[in-house]
C-alpha cells in the first residue's frame, strides 16, 4: 500500500496544530496509508485518531540522534512506500530524512534550513494561525484544505482516568504554569494570588503539567487553599479531557493552550516574550490572549532561559488582578 506522511517532530503544541493535516490527508486520499512522523513523547496525541494508520517515532535526543537517526527514519518511510510528505516543521533533519526516503513529493515551507530538499516550497506567512499556515501545504499539494481543525480523541480509559483525578471536585479550573522556555512562565506568585481568589469563591484549582513541572505545581498546590495537582499523572489526551471539563484553563504560550483549544475548552493564555503575530494563539473562539504592550516584545520566537533585558516586565506587568478581571468578564458571557 502506498503511503502519505505528515512529518512534525517539534514540540507537543506543534504536533497538536499539525493534526488537521492528518484529516486532510485522509479525506483527500482515503485509499492510502496515512503515516505520522513525530517526536518521542508526542505519540499519545495521535492515539485513537481515525486519520492515522501508522506512527513513526523519532527519538531525536536518544536512539535517533545524529545522522544515524536521519537514515533510520528515511529507511522506515521508504519501507512504507511514502510517495508524498507534508513537512510543516522547518527542520533540516526532517527534510533530509524525507529526501532519503525517496518520497517523490515533499512539500514544506520555503523558510528554514531544510527547504533545499523540498520539491515544493510554500511561502511562510506570519500573521495567520499555524493551523492555517500548515493547511497551505495541503493546498499546495492539491488536497482539500478547508474546514479542518486540531483534534484529539480521548477514549473510555482516558475519561476514567480523569474521573479518578477530578470526578469528585465539583466546579474546577486548571492552571498549567510550566513551559520549556522560562521567560514564557507567568510568575508563580501571580498564579498563587489568582488561584487564591478563585478558591475563595469556592472553585477548586487543579495544577497541570508534565513531570518537569512537578515542583512548581506542588508549590502552588501548597499555596492555594483546596488546590490539587494532576502534574505528571495524566497523559496528553487525558490532560486534554480534563481541560475540556474545566470552567477554564489558565496557562501561557505553551502546549496546554493548544490541547485545551483542540477540545474547545475556555482557555486564557498569558503572552510575554512572544506575540500573536507568530501564529500560535489558542485556535478556538473560546480562547483569550492576555498581554501587555511592552516595547521589548517580542524578544524571540520561543522565549529564553532568562529575560534579555533582566526585568521580565512583559509578564510581571500583567497583574493577578488584571487576569482575574479578564477571566470574570469572559466567564460572565458564557453564562
Amino acid at each position: 500500500m502506498a503511503s502519505i506522511a505528515i512529518v512534525q517532530t517539534a514540540f507537543i503544541g506543534d504536533m497538536v496544530l499539525a493534526t488537521p493535516l492528518l484529516e486532510a490527508a485522509r479525506v483527500s486520499f482515503p485509499g492510502d496509508r496515512i503515516v505520522c512522523v513525530l517526536r518521542k513523547g508526542c505519540e499519545n496525541i495521535v492515539g485513537n485518531n481515525p486519520s492515522v494508520d501508522e506512527v513513526v517515532v523519532w527519538d531525536k535526543h536518544g536512539a535517533d540522534s545524529g545522522i544515524g537517526g536521519i537514515r533510520r527514519i528515511g529507511r522506515a518511510l521508504r519501507n512504507l512506500r511514502v510517495h508524498t510528505a507534508l513537512i510543516p516543521h522547518r527542520s533540516l533533519r526532517s527534510a533530509l530524512a524525507l529526501y532519503l526516503s525517496g518520497a517523490e513529493n515533499r512539500i514544506g515551507f520555503a523558510k528554514g534550513g531544510g527547504s533545499l530538499f523540498h520539491t515544493v516550497r510554500v511561502p511562510y506567512r506570519r500573521g495567520i494561525h499555524e493551523v492555517e499556515r500548515n493547511l497551505m501545504l495541503a493546498k499546495a499539494a492539491g488536497w482539500k484544505s478547508e474546514g479542518f481543525r486540531p483534534a484529539l480523541f480521548p477514549d473510555d480509559h482516558d475519561r476514567a482516568a480523569v474521573d479518578g483525578e477530578v470526578g469528585d471536585l465539583g466546579p474546577y479550573c486548571v492552571f498549567a504554569p510550566g513551559s520549556v522556555w522560562k521567560t514564557k512562565m507567568w510568575p508563580a506568585e501571580f498564579y498563587a494570588k489568582t488561584g487564591a481568589e478563585f478558591a475563595r469563591r469556592g472553585m477548586r484549582v487543579v495544577l497541570s503539567g508534565g513531570a518537569g513541572d512537578y515542583s512548581l505545581c506542588a508549590l502552588l498546590a501548597d499555596e492555594i487553599s483546596g488546590a490539587v495537582t494532576a502534574c505528571g499523572s495524566l497523559t496528553l489526551r487525558q490532560s486534554a479531557e480534563m481541560y475540556r471539563r474545566a470552567e477554564f484553563v489558565l496557562t501561557g504560550d505553551t502546549a496546554p493552550q493548544h490541547l485545551a483549544a483542540a477540545m474547545d475548552a475556555r482557555v486564557f493564555s498569558i503572552f510575554g516574550p512572544t506575540v500573536r503575530d507568530f501564529g500560535f494563539w489558542p485556535y478556538t473562539d473560546r480562547g483569550v490572549i492576555i498581554e501587555e504592550d511592552v516595547d521589548c516584545r517580542p524578544c524571540g520566537v520561543h522565549g529564553h532561559e532568562e529575560c534579555p533585558e533582566k526585568h521580565h516586565f512583559c509578564l510581571r506587568s500583567i497583574t493577578a488582578e488584571k487576569v482575574v478581571n479578564i477571566i470574570d468578564d469572559h466567564l460572565g458571557t458564557d453564562r
